[in-house]
């Protein structure tokens, strides 16, 4: 079989184990006969495609679907060289209209979890075929396999005739938090099908017919009950809670004492990036908590907390404030009142205001020692050629927000509409310190917002025993999929912030640097040389980076 040698999921399983998703196979394998029809949307290099093709033998049909045109042809190459005449591939993406559609175009020359690009990823694409599968029309169909990273719910609706005229099982993603409620009722409503959890996907069958033995035995989920309607006025303000979690079950009761805190929890809504093992049962009564939204990614599609925390924003819908938080904090009574009635109180110094600060120690939320003092992003803790850090000191609560140069990715609250302006760049792989913080206040500085440090206390993290709670197993996954990736990061940074030349930047970035630039790149309401002279480290910057674009100022 032909791999793909730098793919970090399903080829990398196939080269160590042989196989990729026995756990599916096992569960879809006695739901097969001989004769079948099946329909495989997303069939990457064609793993599942081989096995059903054995399982429906001569007189069966495997229709797999691939978009990704380096994909398909590996496809392509394993149906020819097993000779599986019973396969069609089809180079298509799969919705619920058909036309024309953007193809990613990853680097796969770089290790990457290939299967894991979604249409809707911001990197350099293709145009492409798009078709549902309802204008395919099979006669028969007898399994429908959906993989395709978020677009489950559009495949679904474009088979609306097939799947009522043929009844097949159906067997896809469920790990898309946004579209969860939406597929559960679509499926219910107007499928009038019952689904049942199967690890982070879902099996289903239709519900004038009996579940097979396999099925039955699994845990069926339902939709939930529509909540009651609850009425905000505009003084008191939804706030979306963005939380990035890699492996550290402290989040569950992070999300409940933010909501046991809170002076109005009905305001409250939160969106978790959870990176987790496949089989980690730990974190699954978030998925039982009101307005607590999951989407949940395998370790080895981890790929470090700026990509975390843009997949949260993504999760935000109607809300009116963001706060970025840490997946191990904990939260001082009222904390959504303080924090809006501290955003007032900057915003009556900048309308362009932003909250920011290094939040306590959660071990001293109770010790009259510290609760006088706050962690003021106020300084340059070094400028080294392979990194640059920001910093704080402790500083007495301030009588009014004080002007920080700079945020602190563990607590950093602002106005959703300005989150949503100003959103995280997805490709900073494994970013550092410089990639996500430095990066970011100097883009929010130079389009004219200020960073303020509040005159109060909202919330508190754990500095100490976070990594401690990450298996080691995870902690070997991830150092395996960073590897080059914190340089390559920082290449792209640096020329961000005018600290070295774009012929310096890592090629993997050469296809999409100039939308970079656009969309995630410093403003022009403040020069880069100003926040340099204001943050006072425009003399360091000369002394350490030879391509330093204000070097000769």
């Amino acid at each position: 079989m032909y791999l793909l040698e730098t793919d970090t999921v399903i080829c990398e399983s196939l080269r160590t184990t042989g196989d990729y998703a026995p756990d599916e196979k096992a569960l879809l394998g006695p739901l097969i006969a001989s004769g079948d029809t099946i329909l495989y949307v997303g069939a990457n290099v064609g793993n599942h495609t081989l096995f059903f093709s054995q399982c429906v033998g001569p007189e069966g049909r495997v229709l797999s679907f691939e978009p990704q045109r380096f994909l398909f042809k590996i496809l392509c190459a394993n149906a020819l060289l097993g000779r599986y005449q019973n396969v069609w591939p089809y180079r298509l993406a799969v919705g619920d209209e058909e036309g024309k559609v953007d193809i990613p175009v990853p680097n796969y020359e770089r290790a990457n979890n290939f299967g894991g690009y979604s249409l809707s990823f911001d990197t350099f694409k293709e145009e492409g075929d798009i078709t549902t599968i309802d204008a395919i029309s099979p006669d028969q169909c007898h399994l429908i396999k959906i993989d395709v990273e978020g677009m489950e719910l559009s495949v679904l609706k474009g088979a609306v005739e097939t799947i009522a005229r043929t009844r097949p099982f159906l067997y896809f993603e469920y790990n898309r938090p946004e579209f969860r409620e939406e597929i559960l009722r679509f499926s219910a409503d107007q499928l009038r099908y019952r689904l049942y959890r199967h690890g982070q996907n879902v099996v289903g069958h239709h519900a004038d017919e009996a579940p097979p033995e396999s099925v039955a035995n699994l845990t069926e989920i339902t939709p939930k009950s529509t909540p009651t309607a609850v009425k905000m006025t505009a003084s008191s303000g939804k706030i979306f809670v963005s939380i990035a979690c890699f492996c550290d079950p402290d989040v569950v009761d992070t999300v409940k004492d933010c909501f046991e805190k809170a002076g109005s929890p009905a305001r409250v809504e939160i969106g978790v990036c959870l990176q987790a093992k496949p089989n980690d049962a730990s974190y699954e009564e978030l998925n039982d908590i009101a307005r607590v939204t999951v989407d949940r990614i395998d370790v080895t599609q981890a790929r470090g907390p700026i990509y975390a925390r843009a997949r949260c924003e993504a999760l935000m819908s109607d809300a009116d404030y963001f706060l970025q938080i840490d997946c191990h904090s904990r939260f001082f009574p009222g904390w959504d009142e303080i924090l809006i009635q501290e955003f007032a109180k900057a915003s009556e110094l900048n309308d362009s205001a932003v909250l920011s600060h290094y939040p306590m120690n959660i071990k001293n939320m109770a010790s009259s020692d510290h609760l006088d003092r706050i962690g003021h992003v106020n300084r340059y803790r070094y400028i080294e050629a392979d990194a640059i850090k920001s910093h704080g000191s402790l500083i007495k609560l301030p009588e009014v927000p004080a002007t920080s140069l700079g945020i602190s990715a563990a607590m950093l609250f602002m106005r959703a509409k300005d989150r949503r302006r100003f959103p995280y760049d997805p490709e900073l792989d494994f970013g550092l310190h410089a990639a996500e913080q430095v990066l970011y206040a100097v883009r929010l500085w130079t389009h004219g917002f200020d960073i303020f440090c509040p005159t109060q206390h909202a919330l508190a993290t754990d500095y100490e025993g976070s990594r401690d709670r990450i298996p080691d197993e995870v902690k070997r996954i991830s150092n395996a999929n960073r590897t080059g990736w914190p340089e390559a990061t920082w290449s792209k940074v640096k020329y961000l912030l005018g600290l070295d030349h774009i012929e310096q930047v890592d090629p993997v970035y050469s296809d999409t640097l100039g939308d970079s630039m656009a969309r995630f790149g410093v403003g022009d309401e403040r020069s880069l040389r100003a926040y340099y002279d204001f943050a006072g480290i425009h003399d360091e910057l000369k002394r350490v980076f030879p391509n330093y674009r204000y070097a000769e100022d």
